[in-house]
């Protein structure tokens, strides 16, 4: 998403529908963030927050520059009103970003197995079906579709307790470095036997995106945060750290949690 937000002037006005805490740190960008969810919103939200529904967006039309969805599709109850709205609202130079799940991936099928759904009730298996209807909907073309991968962090007890779910207390672990070498043996897997163990779903990027969008398989993310990293990004800011075996691992940028790290070429190619 920050393809689009690193473009966006001073007097932009930005909606992340569906964003809980927030899907970006407002506070890094000079426009004004508006963050929206139909669940109330927390202190840690960082931005001007709104409770309603995507189906009814309480605001004039042509008000926005950029709408972000950060992973919010597959739980509206109501989609194809929701999707109307975020064209009304939306300027006709405007942007979107929206990443969703891939129904078919293992990572999405034990999310929503372990945790009886996760909410989510619109499933996606076909990009370009979604990718098309997205366009037609908020009237801006369809630039880019990237390839997201999962750390399994909702896994993470640390970091996402959910108490009540059985199922979720069995397969849930409390360990980072556990989770950090279940990631590196999908991505293992992925690499030599060209699987998607480790695919979660795609991002999409529609009308003014000024950047061009790195469309290579950022596959260093963060078992405890979920965020993902460029290789080359890690290794320039000195993130990575040491060698385990024939392993490198990298310290989050996040949050500092470690994690095995992975380079373009090594999971592209297969190479060692």
């Amino acid at each position: 998403m920050h393809e689009i937000l690193r473009h966006l002037p001073a007097g932009a006005l930005v909606l992340d529908l569906g964003c809980s805490a927030g899907s970006f740190d407002a506070a890094a960008f000079p426009f004004v963030t508006i963050r929206m969810d139909l669940e109330p919103l927390g202190a840690s939200s960082r931005g001007t927050g709104v409770q309603a529904d995507a189906a009814s967006l309480p605001f004039r039309g042509r008000a926005f520059n950029a709408v972000v969805c950060n992973h919010g599709l597959e739980h509206f109850k109501r989609l194809k009103p929701a999707l109307q709205e975020i064209g009304r609202v939306l300027k006709r130079d405007g942007a979107l970003f929206v990443s969703v799940p891939d129904a078919t991936t293992f990572q999405d099928r034990l999310y929503r197995w372990a945790l009886k759904g996760g909410g989510h009730v619109n499933l996606f298996d076909k990009p370009g079906e979604l990718a098309a209807m997205l366009a037609c909907y908020t009237g801006l073309p369809h630039v880019a579709t990237k390839i997201l991968h999962a750390s399994f962090s909702f896994l993470n007890r640390r970091n996402t307790p959910r108490p009540g779910l059985r199922r979720w207390v069995v397969f849930s672990w409390r360990c980072d470095g556990a989770l950090a070498v279940l990631t590196a043996m999908l991505r293992f897997i992925d690499r030599h036997f060209r699987a998607r163990t480790s695919v979660y779903g795609w991002a999409m990027y529609f009308g003014n995106v000024p950047e061009t969008v790195e469309l290579r398989p950022w596959t260093n993310v963060c078992v405890r945060c979920g965020q993902a990293h460029s290789p080359d990004w890690l290794a320039e800011i000195g993130a990575v750290r040491r060698r385990w075996l024939f392993f490198s691992s990298f310290a989050c940028p996040g949050c500092g949690t470690s994690n095995f790290y992975t380079r373009y070429e090594h999971f592209l190619r297969g190479t060692g």
